[in-house]
């Protein structure tokens, strides 16, 4: 009776190792894109630009602007952040297209970038007009923006300082060739465009962005509003008016630096950026 219990001891042993192991699944992070592209978007085809690891960050540039403008934010904010640079639509190497240019669309854009690169949330840097893309997202896509820096950005067109205004309403295609120069004409996919586009920037300007107070008290993610003591487009109490209309917003105004410090004072800048991402 003893040998037949040892027996069945030994068998039930011998088919426990015999089993096998049912291991977890292993996680598989797909590695991040690095470098640049030109993808379909609806109705555009849309550059981009790629660089570091970590926690993503989109920087979104100003007007008649390009993901060139990061030369001396990219190297820097690459080595702790997984950036995202995009030319915004009808701008730069971005195609344009039928649809009038609105700030709620290139936010949209914005997302449909975010969701083909598989990122759920980001950090938002934006550079005038890409400050207005960033306040429209965190309106409307507040669980995509981990946190907003909204640079020389405005709330409505009241924002704008008269001279800047008056530049606007009678700048003209020759003004725009001389502003952004051969080498962004050579790099835009349909520089004949130009007049087109020049007509829809100017109508966004006059008559965008209307974002209400009941709006921007909606906004909940972490957001700082920043700008310069020598600002020349945006109305120099404008900035603290923006502020206080977001709950718990941030202000900074760097000393000796207007509405192209981050190319003119570009270290105080990133400092400044960084500086508050750090702590979110």
């Amino acid at each position: 009776m003893e040998k037949a219990l040892v027996l069945v001891n030994i068998l039930l042993i011998f088919l426990a190792s015999c089993q096998t192991a049912v291991l977890p699944t292993p996680q598989i992070t797909p590695t991040p894109f690095i470098g640049s592209a030109r993808i379909e978007l609806g109705d555009i085809t849309m550059y981009f630009e790629a660089h570091g690891a970590g926690e993503p960050l989109i920087l979104l540039h100003g007007g008649f602007g390009s993901a060139d403008v990061w030369a001396n934010q990219i190297p820097v904010f690459s080595e702790d952040y997984y950036i995202i640079a995009p030319d915004s639509r009808a701008q730069g190497r971005t195609t344009d297209s039928d649809a009038p240019i609105s700030y709620h669309l290139m936010a949209e854009d914005t997302i449909r970038l975010m969701d083909y690169l598989g990122i759920n949330s980001a950090y938002i840097v934006g550079w005038s007009d890409g400050g207005d893309i960033g306040l429209d997202l965190a309106i409307h896509h507040p669980e995509r923006v981990k946190a907003l820096v909204a640079f020389g950005t405005n709330i409505s067109p009241d924002g704008y300082q008269d001279s800047f205004l008056d530049y606007v309403r009678n700048i003209t295609v020759d003004d725009i060739k001389l502003m952004v120069g051969n080498k962004y004409l050579e790099m835009m996919p349909d520089s004949e465009r130009l007049p087109t586009i020049l007509e829809k920037i100017r109508t966004l300007y006059l008559t965008e962005p209307n974002f209400t107070p009941e709006e921007l008290g909606t906004i909940t993610v972490p957001t700082l509003i920043l700008d310069g003591q020598n600002e020349t487009v945006i109305r120099l109490d404008h900035p603290q008016k923006i502020a206080e209309s977001i709950p718990n917003a941030q202000l900074v105004i760097l000393q000796n630096a207007g509405h192209s410090a981050a190319t003119e004072n570009p270290a105080a800048w990133n400092n400044a950026v960084l500086d508050f991402l750090k702590e979110k």
